[in-house]
């Protein structure tokens, strides 16, 4: 052996070891298995030492387990979809295909000159129709299944990409790819329903090795809330405003309710009164805000009366309904029952309109009830001045019970839990992407593509530009109906590509099978993933929705895992310039 190291010698032993296939994984039953994984990188460019560190982190570990006898499976794909290749189609007039293929190659080779020890074999792109095929097949099932639906709902709008964004997907106010700026938007959209696997995705959180910071950051994003839902009747009105509260022990000290100005409702109420022209102002101005800008600003209230009014549940009090910039429709039920003696945002509203302030709660047991409030009391206390017996002296949990069965014995009011996540948005009005595959039919309305004429290629006779590509290609859109055989229209909207990226490690276990998008016994062999290094940036993203997919496709029946991921490690982060902030993450989407 020589004495000294020698570079010159890296490329003859990696030759050998290709020659030999030693890292090629199998099924051997007599070892134990070991599925070590990074994120899998996107081709936006050059390898960077954000891709270094992370791979000799999990390099470092297969090896380690090889050499401990297990059967250790190790691959390597592209997240190869994506906008930043289809921007640079618009800036260099080419094609995304192929700047995509001419950056994998490079990336290809700078990371087997590394000599890392994957096996090459398994490898695969998420833009190879044998891949996104499948993402069109579970989206069927999904449809079929009502886990996948299509509604009018207020979006994150990226002007600069053209595109739609996930909440997720939006940083400060900012598109998360291209750092611009993003707005609201009202369009017709494809969401998968996440939401049906909340309690799960946090009860499934107990089991699984993840950084105790990850943990929460998901719980958090998930965010469950155990509360009541309160039905407040409209005044002289069939109507109802359904709200969602944490604190029913409060709802004695409701003087108003406030909608947000989006909220359905809203505009109907105002509509011919004296308060229409301030709803319309009030509702323009907010419609170019994003959801972050919204919360961010939320210490300059704004409002606008209604000049109508709900019936207290309880007492049949008129109580004024308000519509305010603080609210927001999408979060709960758009409305909220406002409480200034016991919430900061409700008193500094009242504060801010002269609404009426009551005190219904003291914070030590026999505090004077009549004490004037400077500031809401926010903690939990003891019920006073309730105007109906049986309430004063309840406390906590017990008074928040008393309240909503009060609620329940009317007919007006439950127990119920609320989630801050939303269901997740996946349309995209972009080229380089999976194909939603649906058809729209005149006579038959939405039809979902048959599994034989899966996959729904991407046409390449599109116009890069503004707007959607796939709308200019007239082969593309122009298709039979399935069910009637009447002309009608593709679906031109594309899978957010965090779709590609939720089950590619399912793939991985039987990435050259071309009739399944997984044999289920091969997949169950080597799943889960028992070492999985990323960043902690993709907590509230990838991490989350590669977990919801695990469980949907297990309920599909395709294998039988209930979660993707065993350990986690995030690596931590390689820092560089950047032109919107002093250091910017070199991550695996960011090249």
């Amino acid at each position: 052996m020589a004495k000294e190291y020698t570079p010159v010698d890296e490329v003859a032993w990696q030759q050998k070891w290709d020659e030999a296939k030693i890292f090629e994984s199998k099924i051997r039953t007599e070892r134990r298995k070991f599925y070590c994984l990074e994120m899998y990188p996107y081709p936006s460019g050059e390898m960077h030492m954000g891709h270094v560190r992370n791979y000799s982190i999990g390099d470092a570990v297969a090896r380690y387990k090889r050499m401990m006898g297990f059967d250790v499976m190790y691959p390597i794909g592209f997240d190869s979809f994506g906008m930043p290749a289809e921007n640079a189609a618009m800036d260099e007039g080419g094609h995304p295909y192929e700047i995509t293929e001419r950056n994998m190659a490079s990336i290809t080779k700078q990371i087997k000159r590394m000599g890392f020890s994957y096996d090459w074999k398994r490898q695969l792109k998420s833009h190879d129709p044998r891949y996104y095929k499948w993402n069109q097949y579970f989206f069927t099932k999904f449809f079929e299944n009502g886990l996948a639906y299509r509604e009018h709902a207020p979006v994150n709008w990226c002007g600069q990409c053209e595109t739609v964004l996930a909440n997720e997907q939006v940083k400060a106010g900012r598109c998360w790819r291209c750092n611009g700026p993003v707005t609201q938007k009202e369009m017709k959209q494809w969401f998968l329903d996440i939401n049906k696997y909340a309690q799960e995705l946090v009860d499934g959180l107990d089991d699984i090795s993840f950084p105790e910071n990850v943990k929460s950051l998901q719980r958090d994003w998930l965010g469950r809330s155990e509360g009541a839902e309160i039905t407040f009747k409209v005044a002289n009105s069939d109507s109802v405003i359904e709200v969602f509260t944490t604190r029913p022990d409060t709802l004695f000290g409701s003087t108003f309710v406030t909608l947000a100005p989006e909220h359905p409702m809203a505009k109907e109420l105002v509509k011919g009164t004296e308060f229409e022209a301030a709803w319309q102002e009030l509702y323009d101005e907010v419609s170019v805000l994003t959801e972050f800008d919204r919360i961010r600003n939320m210490k300059k209230k704004k409002g606008v009366p209604s000049g109508r009014f709900v019936l207290h549940p309880l007492t049949g009090e008129e109580i004024p309904i308000w519509i305010g910039n603080f609210v927001i429709a999408s979060y709960g039920t758009g409305a909220v029952m406002a409480v200034p003696g016991h919430d900061e945002r409700d008193f500094d509203f009242a504060q801010a309109f002269e609404i009426p302030i009551k005190r219904v709660l003291v914070m030590d047991e026999g505090g004077d009830s009549q004490a004037p409030l400077d500031s809401a009391e926010t903690e939990y206390g003891w019920m006073v001045n309730s105007p109906i017996e049986g309430f004063d002296g309840l406390y906590g949990e017990a008074a928040k019970t008393a309240i909503t069965d009060a609620l329940d014995a009317k007919g007006l009011g439950k127990q119920t839990i609320n989630w801050k996540i939303r269901p997740w948005l996946i349309s995209r009005q972009r080229y380089w992407g999976t194909p939603i595959p649906i058809i729209h039919c005149g006579d038959c309305g939405i039809v979902a593509v048959p599994e034989q004429d899966l996959p729904v290629e991407l046409p390449t006779d599109v116009a890069f530009g503004h707007g959607n590509p796939l709308e200019t290609s007239e082969e593309f859109l122009k298709v039979d109906c399935p069910t009637c055989g009447k002309d009608a229209q593709r679906e031109t909207d594309t899978m957010d590509t965090f779709v590609d990226s939720s089950w590619y490690f399912m793939r991985f276990t039987d990435s050259l099978n071309d009739e399944m998008c997984f044999n289920p016994d091969i997949m169950n062999h080597f799943m889960n993933v028992d070492f999985y290094c990323g960043g902690i940036e993709h907590a509230q993203m990838h991490l989350i929705y590669a977990r919801f997919y695990t469980k949907a496709l297990r309920d599909l029946g395709l294998h039988s895992v209930d979660e993707p991921f065993k350990e986690l490690l995030c690596q931590g982060m390689v820092n560089a310039p950047a032109p919107w902030c002093e250091s910017c993450q070199l991550t695996l989407s960011v090249g």
